[in-house]
């Protein structure tokens, strides 16, 4: 990769020889499957694990049930009181003893408990600190 770095500026040197544009065009030949390796290495290391994190988000988020605990963006941890799908709207309820409630976009969760002894004591620990 370094060495292609390297050899960049050549990419675009000209020809001072009798050849003119010819040899400027077989430069370019060389150096296409390269940036070609380049682009595709960029899609497998780039694109595609955020394609798929993406893919999962939009599970997560549509996902969102009544009575489902979340974490939020702001790291509020509560409890989804209702879910209108048409407004992109979640009411959460933060507070069971003051009956604390919050408006948030769907898009505001960050993470859904589903109950498990693990994230129990996830939720415990944060509610304690």
């Amino acid at each position: 990769m370094a060495c292609m770095l390297a050899s960049f500026p050549f990419l675009f040197a000209q020809n001072a020889g009798p050849g003119g544009a010819a040899g400027t065009s077989t430069a370019l030949l060389t150096y296409l499957p390269m940036i070609a390796i380049v682009g595709f290495w960029f899609y497998l290391l780039v694109l595609r694990p955020q394609q798929r994190q993406d893919r999962e988000r939009r599970t997560l988020l549509g996902a969102v049930k009544k009575n489902d605990r979340v974490l939020t963006t702001g790291g509020l941890y509560g409890t989804v009181v209702s879910v209108d799908a048409d407004s992109d709207k979640v009411v959460i309820r933060i507070d069971d003893e003051k009956g604390v409630r919050a408006s948030f976009s769907k898009t505001a969760i960050v993470r859904i408990f589903d109950g498990s002894e693990k994230d129990k004591d996830k939720v415990k620990v944060a509610e304690k600190a």
